[in-house]
């Protein structure tokens, strides 16, 4: 990408990376996704000007996993997110095509949050 001149990276974070998120899992998934958020905004100021790197960060979203969670982690997502559903595949997707289209190329560096508005 650098030597045609143009390009664009999207790497993929998370919405709770920067804060955190109790337990375990919780623990060892904000230490690995923290690290491709800090590894994004480096990248982008290393690639630049001639390619654009940016992140998502996306929450709550219905993957499989989400398919077959609990009763409690459906009412939690619910609670947690100020749009009052899940996050789909496709909200993720579209924000990506977003960040690759012509629409961003003032964009570099940023982490996008698709998280229907949660600030946890």
């Amino acid at each position: 990408m650098k030597e045609r001149g143009s390009g664009s990276i999207v790497t993929m974070g998370w919405d709770q990376a920067e804060i955190g998120m109790e337990g375990d899992s919780g623990e060892l998934f904000a230490a690995a996704k923290g690290a491709i958020l800090a590894f994004t905004r480096s990248l982008a100021l290393s690639l630049a000007p001639t390619v654009r790197v940016n992140a998502l960060a996306p929450g709550w979203i219905k993957t499989s996993w989400g398919e077959s969670t609990s009763p409690s982690w459906h009412d939690r997502v619910i609670r947690e997110t100020p749009l009052r559903r899940w996050g789909t595949p496709e909200d993720v997707a579209d924000a990506a095509c977003f960040l690759v289209g012509p629409r961003s190329t003032f964009l570099t560096g940023q982490v996008i949050r698709v998280n229907g508005g949660a600030v946890r």
